[in-house]
């Protein structure tokens, strides 16, 4: 997991912090108190990573203000354990460390243990990641945070297990010696520790809140820094963004951000997003064989993966290889986006009630570390005939210097082209590519005889939102008329099942019921996902529900101080982390797009549609925040915020498609702009036979006002202030959408 920029440490948090963990003497063996806590606390939960867990020896407590309650009457501090179901080490340290009984012995007797879904509570998550990188550097699953009984934060860690290795001394290497150390500086200065806790968590909220600012100039500013950031940190020879030999993340928002503001007469740009999707696509972070991409690279080529795989990597990945391949048409990335579509189709998609799951574990069973995903050179051998085994060792290179997982297996990553690949076989380089796709093919069918990794079946609001939305954006690109069918399905769904009566929406749908209160991530991926909705189907039902959902999020999780959208939920007794603690860095994406920047992005949207000055300048008053980052660190965390600046720098363009519903020059007009790759773009039907419907946006209504005395289908663009002459023909509209005021200055 990528985390943004860290605060400089205070001395006396550093201080703090060498105490902490250096100069008490362990705890002596405290008497058990474990019948403090209450037993069997998960057992009812609604996530399966938290009721697999409520066996435990350790008494788990959920996330929630009653746990908070408790440590306050036992005075004891909080051991806060945030995983996922999906997640490898999370597995570890459950059936290793926290199987260990001194470790239960010690949590029951002299802590409060809280185990939170990184899932089902991703603003829980994303306050501790964030804090916790800042204090000491943690960060990724499994994340073991030490806190006081109001929430903030002492000192946290990644995975540990129960006892020190021989030689090692530091508290900070087991479990077992950090729990006693942290118990006894509890116990003999607790007010030291918590002034200096409470101290860092109000620096972390003035970092993660800045003033706003109201100076339209520095929005220049901050998109040429966060795109200097970008071509700075472009690695031509991987591909992506970063340094060093170290962990990589897809970055799908900035891939977006570089080719869009390629397309706006920046052809350097363009080839970044481009080269860099085609290099992640070739490496062992993406399914070879099954298609999808897993969680992330642990090296720097995109060789090795963590094997999880999840919805929301899926979704953004379809958004990028989707406008990527309307801009290109390169059949490359065509391959990509249809096996990446085969994956969530056959894996993630629910056929029954045409929903997305949430994710797929790495895990095939205990002890496991995807191990369903690699290879030995023999089991290829084993699994093919001659020829096709000797093409697949070759073309993936596993008699050569393969990646390989941490088990040893070999991971399957092209390192010969097909040219190569034919060069070496001897014949054309289409035969080459057929005989690979014949071993892929046979692969494919011994590994699923495999076990495979389970997958969560939970339905959660955001990651449906987000796939509505790729969906959507791959049948713009392809026309393939089931993806639209496919996405629509899913966010009525949500319609029905995962309403709340104030209008928002819950975060996720298990065990036959909405539940889980949802937060700010989940109202704002559903409106932009109903605004994709609206453009695609022309269905107004769309438009009303997303107009709904914008209002809400502006009265109900938009802070009135700053700006802000606060990523929690709209209850506040559901909200343990109150200000000043609650701090998310909504202008990151991390690892889902910024919800600061896509409130934005979707506020923009509805001014364009509505023409309401109204919806444009709360769009403004969103960005505001983020131009206090102007002159500090802008990386690729940053690429949905500079997203949206783009949009105000180089303008989308509004596309009216005035015809009757079913004619086919209408359709082939509609065809037309869809296709058309252009960054911000909408796409508007207007039919004349509803021409006085008060569901017609208004911007459509002028279009259409306009064009009332035509007797043919008619397409009008306009972006900025002015319009160009109306086209019936397509082939003139694509062309219209590719160069009318495409270069655009900032207004």
């Amino acid at each position: 997991m990528k985390l943004s920029t860290k605060i400089p440490l205070a001395s006396a948090l550093a201080v703090f912090l060498g105490l902490l963990l250096g100069s008490f003497a362990l705890a002596d063996g405290a008497p058990a108190t474990s019948d403090a806590l209450p037993a069997d606390a998960l057992k009812h939960s609604a996530s399966l990573y938290l009721r697999d867990a409520a066996a435990d020896k350790i008494r788990w407590q959920p996330w929630g203000a009653a746990s908070f309650a408790l440590a306050r009457k036992l005075d004891r501090p909080v051991m806060i354990d945030i995983g996922a179901v999906w997640c490898h080490w999370c597995h570890v340290m459950d059936d290793t460390t926290c199987a260990d009984p001194e470790v239960a012995r010690i949590l029951n007797a002299q802590f409060v243990p809280i185990k939170v879904d990184s899932d089902e509570r991703p603003d829980v998550d994303s306050y501790y990641q964030s804090a916790a990188a800042n204090l000491t550097g943690a960060g990724g699953w499994p994340l073991v945070c030490f806190v006081t009984p109001d929430g903030a934060l002492m000192y946290a860690t990644g995975y540990l297990p129960a006892e020190a290795k021989a030689g090692d001394r530091a508290a900070s290497a087991a479990m077992i010696p950090l729990l006693s150390r942290i118990a006894a500086a509890w116990k003999s200065d607790r007010r030291e520790l918590s002034g200096q806790a409470n101290a860092f968590a109000l620096k972390l909220a003035a970092q993660a809140y800045p003033p706003p600012s109201s100076s339209r100039g520095d929005s220049r500013a901050l998109l040429a820094q966060i795109l200097a950031g970008l071509k700075s940190s472009y690695d031509p020879r991987a591909g992506g963004f970063g340094s060093g030999e170290g962990a990589r993340f897809y970055d799908f928002p900035a891939l977006r951000l570089a080719l869009a503001h390629g397309f706006h007469a920046h052809p350097e740009y363009r080839r970044i997003a481009v080269d860099s999707l085609l290099k992640i696509s070739r490496g062992g972070v993406f399914d070879q064989l099954g298609g999808g991409f897993h969680r992330y690279s642990t090296d720097r080529r995109w060789r090795v993966p963590h094997f999880e795989k999840m919805a929301y990597d899926q979704a953004m990945a379809l958004v990028a290889y989707g406008e990527a391949y309307q801009l290109t048409r390169d059949p490359r990335l065509l391959a990509v986006i249809e096996r990446t579509l085969a994956y969530v189709n056959g894996t993630l998609l629910d056929p029954q009630r045409h929903v997305f799951y949430a994710h797929q574990d790495a895990d095939s069973f205990k002890g496991d570390d995807g191990s369903y995903y690699t290879w030995t050179v023999d089991e290829v051998r084993r699994a093919l005939a001659a020829d096709q085994a000797h093409a697949a060792i070759l073309y993936y290179g596993m008699e050569a210097s393969p990646p390989r997982a941490p088990d040893g297996r070999i991971v399957l990553a092209p390192a010969l082209t097909p040219q190569a690949l034919a060069d070496k076989l001897k014949m054309s380089p289409d035969a080459a590519r057929a005989i690979v796709e014949e071993a892929n093919h046979g692969l494919l069918t011994a590994r699923n005889r495999r076990r495979a990794p389970p997958v969560d079946r939970v339905v959660m609001t955001d990651r449906n939102a987000l796939m509505a939305s790729a969906f959507l954006t791959v049948w713009e690109a392809t026309g393939d008329a089931r993806c639209e069918k496919t996405a629509l399905d899913a966010l009525d769904f949500i319609l029905e099942h995962l309403r709340v009566p104030d209008g928002g929406f819950y975060h996720e749908f298990s065990q036959g019921r909405a539940q889980v209160p949802g937060i700010a991530a989940d109202q704002i991926y559903l409106a932009s996902a109903l605004l994709d909705a609206f453009e695609a189907s022309g269905n107004a039902k769309y438009l009303t529900a997303a107009r709904a959902l914008a209002a809400l999020i502006v009265t109900k999780y938009r802070d009135p101080s700053n700006g802000l959208i606060r990523n929690l939920s709209a209850e506040p007794k559901d909200n343990v982390l109150a200000a000043p603690f609650a701090s998310a860095q909504v202008m990151y994406d991390t690892p889902m797009p910024s919800v600061q920047g896509r409130t934005a992005i979707v506020m923009r949207t509805f001014g364009e549609i509505t023409s309401d000055a109204r919806d444009l300048k709360n769009a403004d008053e969103l960005l505001a925040p983020s131009l206090t980052l102007a002159g500090g660190t802008a990386d690729s965390t940053l690429g949905t915020t500079g997203l949206a600046l783009e949009s105000i720098a180089d303008g989308g363009a509004t596309i009216a498609i005035v015809g009757p519903r079913g004619d086919a020059k209408t359709a082939a007009l509609l065809a037309a702009a869809f296709a058309a790759y252009r960054p911000a773009k909408i796409v508007l039907r207007v039919d004349p036979a509803q021409a006085k419907s008060d569901a017609m946006p208004m911007a459509a209504q002028a279009m259409y006002a306009a064009a009332a005395r035509h007797d043919t289908a008619l397409a009008f663009v306009c972006a900025g202030t002015a319009c160009a002459r109306p086209v019936s023909d397509p082939r003139a509209l694509a062309q219209l959408i590719a160069t009318f005021m495409a270069a655009g200055t900032l207004r």
